[in-house]
This record gives C-alpha cells, structure tokens and sequence, in this order.
C-alpha cells in the first residue's frame, strides 16, 4: 500500500514538473493608442455585442443552451465578472467569452496567479462548433476593444492554440510574454 501511493505522488510531481517546463500560456494587452476601425465586414443592424451582468438577461437572449451545457458559469455573473456575447439579429449566440474587472486571477491552465494592475482580463471565450472559422471570434473581440477602448485589456491563450492565438492578434492585441506555471 505505501509503494503505491509513493508511486502515485512520484507520478504526480512528474506531471507537475513537465506540464510547468512545458506548458505557457500566451499574453496579449490592448493599446489604448491604437484607433479602432469602426467599419468591419458585418453590418451592425445584424450582428452587435451584447453584455450580460446579471441572470435576470439571460432570458432577453437566446443564451438557455449555452448555460445549460455550462451551469457551473451561472455563479460568475455579478463576481466581478460579465458575459460576452456576439449575437446575430435572432438573437442567436455567434461567439462568447467573459470580462474580469478585479485585481487578482488564478490562471488554472498554469496554476498561476497574477495581479492584474489597470488591466480588465478577458477569458473563456469559445464559438460553437459549426460557426468557427467564420471570423466571429475576432469580431467579438474586435468590438470587445471598442466598447472598452480607454481601458487596457488584457487576454491570454494557450500557446498551443493556433487558432485563438491568431484571431486575438488579428483582432489588435499585441503580444505581451510567454508566461510559464
């Protein structure tokens, strides 16, 4: 019994130690200089923005499927925390993510914490399955950025993740640091 729970915390630290050497997540900050561009490919009559700080807006939207696959982010809402939502003239969600306004945030991809100083932090934006590649993700951020233009906002990937990584520099955030657990 003792060698097999040896064994278990030896393979545990191992785990640890390989996914801290080898696992970074990427950061990028918003420029408060840089000038938004108001025109973009999609007209703002069908798809805008929306932004969620309570559960009492959930219902405005069409936004049911999305908190019943993810109950748990339910308890966000009103923590400091507001929910992102690229919606279409149907009200149907196009992309998502969510808005951090305190001070510090534990990065549970490096089990990391940080202090955040002016920055609003941005995290867990997803697009459903059949919509990705379209260019939502980068829109949403794109008007992310021009709704909090005069603040500096900051996100964060993981470095493996191409496709995230490249529409969140797309969109005008530039690379901050690599940032390992």
């Amino acid at each position: 019994m003792k060698d097999e729970n040896f064994l278990y915390y030896i393979i545990k630290y191992i785990y640890i130690l390989i996914r801290k050497n080898f696992y970074s997540i990427n950061w990028y900050e918003s420029d408060t200089k840089i000038k938004t561009n108001k025109k973009n490919n999609y007209k703002k009559s069908k798809i805008k923005l929306i932004i969620i700080k309570s559960k009492n807006d959930i219902n405005k939207f069409s936004l049911n499927n999305y908190f019943e696959k993810y109950k748990f982010k339910l308890d966000r809402l009103g923590n400091k925390i507001n929910f992102l939502v690229l919606v279409d003239n149907k009200k149907e969600l196009l992309s998502s993510g969510w808005i951090f306004f305190g001070k510090k945030w534990d990065i549970s991809e490096i089990q990391k914490k940080i202090l955040l100083k002016k920055q609003y932090l941005l995290f867990d934006f997803e697009t459903p399955l059949q919509l990705r590649k379209k260019g939502y993700y980068t829109l949403l951020l794109k008007l992310i950025r021009d709704k909090y233009k005069k603040r500096i906002l900051a996100i964060y990937s993981g470095s493996n993740n191409s496709p995230s990584n490249k529409a969140i520099k797309k969109s005008g955030f530039k690379f901050v640091r690599k940032i390992y657990g």
